[in-house]
């Protein structure tokens, strides 16, 4: 966390000798500018940025012309030259001008949807960039780390990304993360005067560092930061990626059966070509990625509404289908906002003493105290006289050592050392320790039963030793939403477990206030001296429980990954450098407010609102994308399939003139039923219009996370399809009927006769309505009804009916009837609407067998449902039963700070030393292997 972690036992680095006098460096180190200490003014800023060029590299731009052609290139639009250039062959103008305009609107809208897309994802990116705190003009300010320039003076600190390259001034080293950069796992330790490079993550220390280079003069030329690309890749895309190899083979297949029908029949070769290969443009989804990115994109943008900024697109979907939250305790579910209370006084030390020693041990900031440091400030009740002390060294909070230490001096010129931090770290440093560790261990617990942390606070005396004044006990209020937070969790069916580092008693009575699950472990339990069988429960004790409480980051790497294996998908909130690794082995990685740059950048969500509300309203927003997009694979889906079986069946199996009268009026040359190129282009391009306003649909979220069910989206587009494939051969085989006087449309409507021409113009008619409305029996669930539509997608509903309304009705090619290639005609009104009449009914049925077959497999689904719940019962008894175990030991134990927490601070401080970031094996705390998944592990997980 940002905050200081108080109640982790982590074992302290090496230090120098308690009774040694700390020295401050003040050794001129070299810089690579004459940058004075206010640092830079705004006008040297201003000139250098003119003359070096901002701190970023320089991208590699493609020509906007250049990039605009490039959609008139590819596989798709290749097959539409290919079948523009036969129609010219055949001097057949009129189709050939109908595809170049297919080809220029397909090109034009992709240029532009992507193009918009491109602009949603650089304003993410943009927003996501990392910023540095640099000070110009003798002021600190957080500035874009791409305005830095050479000679700027920075402060670096724990989490931060270093944002170019920069000498370290005087100070205490850093221990920076270069793996990035060089591969080395391990931490490398840099000194004043040298060189940290920019990419590089500060995991221990903090200093002030000059600017030496930016840009591409850095010594990696890498981009400034480590944020993730936002990338419109994921498993949308493989879904989309596997519908469209389904439905381009299957394209394939039929179409090249019904070419070698064509020309076994004695269709021309050019002919029987241009035939196919339309066909073929018009059943592949050629809009696909382009709704891809729209929908995306414009999702992308809704949730930045919602505080919540992606850092990659396909984090969208893993959102929708997030079943567990790892939530952080600290700042998400309480407000981070900490209060003082009664603290716990050793010895003579007063009240007041105690809360001024724990300020000296601040860091000294107007402003950017963490929440901890800030508390303790403004609870020191003589500013004045805080003031007065000079601080000479400050050695800041680090996960590694868990606290702070000062050298100060007072107003009398005494100089010794103050420090505040986790309260067993404290102890364990002191020369008191054995006096006090009793009533201090009882202090300590008794606070974390009431939900408080501590804070332990010492000071040197005159011989150099560390004597321990008292504990300071700080309370984090939970947030005021929080509890109804997590009951709307509850509902849309995602686990929250609470992953903190406080004690196990305060993570306990926090949870106990939120109305969360008690269930509380703590870490010893997880060893790596168990069974595979043993490894198993574990799994299962980590999926059962509620939460953990004294977590390293490797424990929360571990939860996750465990949580994975038992198919879960799980989020994970983090703002620490230490979350990271949790962060990126997370399927949802969740910076939250505040967060630093190392975290912001391993996540795939980072938050600007505080709280746990903004995640759940982030989910809800994901889940009605998701929406949008399986809706559009069951729309395309069935559009394809409605259209490749009806062109099949009625070229292969239905022949005109079995049905043309004898009187030569109607007489037809075709041997099978086909539409004109120009209706299937017109067909095409109102679908894909139609089909872009999908990203604007009106939709809700489910109640449960969502997860692709290809079997099931794949039955219900099949049944869409094959109602509106079976509605049009009967509408074919009655129009044409109906030409020679004695079909359904002459007998029952008493309508005239109708021409070949008016047959073709019919079923253009039908088959563009049934497209349309497919788009709403697709959208839902439940009846089409139930939930209205979206602006743009009734708007474009609309637009496409009536373009394909009015087409039939003034048929502007009717000059052309009698020639064979455009062989269409206008419709009466009463045609027309007597087609409108038939796909609504047929809709109907269309919709009402989609709601049975859905409720088939939702009925499915709670058989199965049924089943997981009992086995959940039955292990949550299990688990309740060894409870009344664990409370039997929690009564039996006299404290709930383990021992080994002080023996392993105590032996960190005394002889043994922190190498390589890694714990030394003698100051481990010590875990017993399992040997029962009984009392033996819940005695130790308490």
């Amino acid at each position: 966390m940002g905050n200081q972690d108080l109640s982790e036992p982590l074992l302290l680095p090496s230090q120098k000798d308690a009774h040694a006098t700390v020295s401050v460096h003040t050794a001129a180190i070299p810089v690579p500018s004459d940058t004075p200490d206010s640092g830079l003014t705004e006008q040297e800023v201003a000139d250098r940025l003119a003359k070096f060029g901002y701190n970023e590299l320089p991208e590699k731009k493609q020509s906007p012309l250049l990039k605009f052609l490039s959609y008139y290139w590819g596989p798709m639009p290749c097959m539409i030259w290919a079948a523009m250039i036969i129609e010219f062959v055949q001097l057949d103008y009129l189709d050939a001008g109908v595809l170049i305009l297919l080809q220029f609107v397909n090109g034009f809208v992709g240029w532009m949807e992507e193009h918009n897309a491109g602009n949603a994802i650089s304003a993410l990116k943009k927003s996501l960039a990392p910023r540095a705190n640099v000070k110009r003009a003798g002021v600190w300010k957080a500035v874009a780390a791409r305005e830095l320039v050479v000679g700027d003076l920075v402060n670096l600190k724990l989490g931060d990304i270093v944002p170019a390259d920069c000498v370290l001034l005087a100070g205490e080293p850093l221990e920076v993360d270069q793996s990035a950069l060089t591969g080395e796992s391990l931490p490398s330790t840099v000194h004043a005067g040298q060189t940290v490079y920019q990419g590089s993550i500060v995991k221990r220390g903090e200093l002030e560092a000059h600017v030496c280079a930016t840009g591409a003069n850095t010594f990696f030329g890498k981009a400034t930061a480590l944020v993730s690309s936002v990338e419109a890749t994921g498993n949308f895309q493989k879904v989309l990626t596997r519908v469209s190899m389904f439905l381009i083979a299957v394209s394939l297949v039929l179409v090249t059966v019904i070419l070698i029908y064509l020309l076994c029949n004695g269709s021309g070769f050019l002919d029987a070509l241009s035939i196919s290969v339309v066909i073929l443009i018009s059943s592949i989804p050629m809009a696909m990625q382009v709704v891809c990115s729209s929908t995306m994109a414009v999702g992308a943008h809704h949730l930045a509404t919602k505080k919540a900024i992606v850092s990659r697109l396909s984090a969208i979907e893993e959102l929708a289908g997030m079943d567990v939250l790892c939530s952080d305790k600290t700042g998400t579910l309480t407000q981070n906002k900490l209060t003082l209370y009664k603290p716990f006084l050793i010895g003579n030390v007063s009240e007041d003493e105690l809360i001024l020693t724990a300020a000296l041990a601040a860091k000294r900031m107007e402003e950017g105290q963490d929440a901890i440091d800030s508390c303790v400030t403004k609870s020191c009740k003589d500013k004045s006289l805080l003031n007065r002390f000079k601080e000479h060294h400050f050695v800041p909070f680090d996960p590694i050592s868990k606290r702070t230490e000062a050298t100060v001096e007072s107003p009398d010129g005494l100089v010794f050392q103050v420090s505040k931090g986790a309260p067993q770290v404290i102890l364990a440093m002191s020369a008191n320790m054995e006096l006090i560790q009793e009533s201090v261990q009882h202090s300590v617990n008794e606070f974390a039963e009431r939900g408080y942390r501590t804070l332990g606070v010492a000071r040197t005396d005159e011989s150099g030793r560390w004597i321990m004044l008292g504990l300071l006990p700080l309370y984090d209020p939970p947030r005021i939403d929080t509890a109804e937070t997590l009951r709307k969790a509850g509902k849309l069916g995602i686990g929250v477990k609470m992953i903190t580092g406080d004690q196990s008693a305060i993570a306990r009575e926090t949870s106990r206030r939120l109305g969360m699950g008690t269930n509380i472990f703590n870490t010893d339990c997880f060893t790596e001296s168990i069974s595979a069988f043993e490894q198993s429960r574990l799994s299962d004790l980590i999926e059962q429980a509620d939460g953990f409480a004294e977590v390293f980051p490797e424990h929360k790497f571990f939860i996750v990954e465990q949580l994975q294996l038992k198919g879960h998908r799980v989020g994970m909130t983090g703002d620490g450098v230490n979350d990271a690794p949790a962060l990126k082995r997370a399927d949802i990685g969740i910076a939250v407010d505040g967060a630093t740059d190392a975290a912001r950048a391993a996540a795939d969500i980072v938050l600007t609102d505080p709280g746990l509300s903004v995640i759940i309203d982030a989910i809800v927003v994901a889940r009605a994308i998701f929406q949008r997009m399986k809706n559009y694979c069951i729309y395309r889906i069935a559009c394809t399939l409605q259209l490749l079986f009806f062109f099949f069946i009625a070229i292969l199996a239905v022949d005109p003139n079995q049905f043309a009268p004898d009187h030569t009026q109607h007489v037809t040359n075709e041997r099978f039923f086909r539409f004109p190129v120009i209706a299937i282009v017109v067909i095409t391009v109102l679908n894909d219009g139609t089909i872009l306003t999908i990203a604007y649909d009106h939709v809700f979220g489910g109640r449960k996370p969502e997860k692709w069910n290809l079997p099931e989206t794949c039955v219900i587009a099949s049944i869409l399809g094959f109602v509106a494939f079976l509605s049009s051969i009967l509408y074919l085989v009655a129009g044409l009927s109906s030409m020679n006087g004695h079909g359904v449309f002459n007998t029952w409507f008493k309508l005239d006769p109708l021409s070949y021409g008016q047959v073709i113009t019919l079923m253009y008619l039908k088959v563009s309505l049934s497209d349309f409305m497919t788009v709403f029996a697709a959208r839902t669930r439940g009846w089409f009804w139930e939930r209205r539509p979206g602006t743009p997608l009734f708007i474009a509903f609309i637009v496409a009916t009536c373009a394909a309304t009015f087409t039939s009705l003034f048929w502007f090619l009717d000059p052309l009837q009698n020639s064979s290639e455009h062989p269409m005609a206008s419709l009466s009104a009463g045609l027309v609407g007597l087609t409108w009449l038939y796909d609504l009914i047929w809709f109907m049925i269309q919709d009402s067998i989609k709601v049975f077959a859905y409720r088939f497999y939702d009925k499915r689904e709670l058989m199965d449902d049924a089943d997981l719940k009992h086995y959940t019962q039955t292990q949550k008894e299990s688990f309740a039963l060894r409870a009344s175990i664990r409370g039997s030991v929690v009564d039996a134990r006299a404290s709930l700070l383990t021992k080994n927490s002080f023996v392993s601070a105590h032996h960190s401080i005394h002889g043994h030393s922190f190498l390589d970031g890694r714990r030394s094996a003698a100051v481990t705390p010590k875990t017993v292997p399992f040997r029962s998944f009984g009392e033996e592990v819940l005695k130790k997980a308490i």
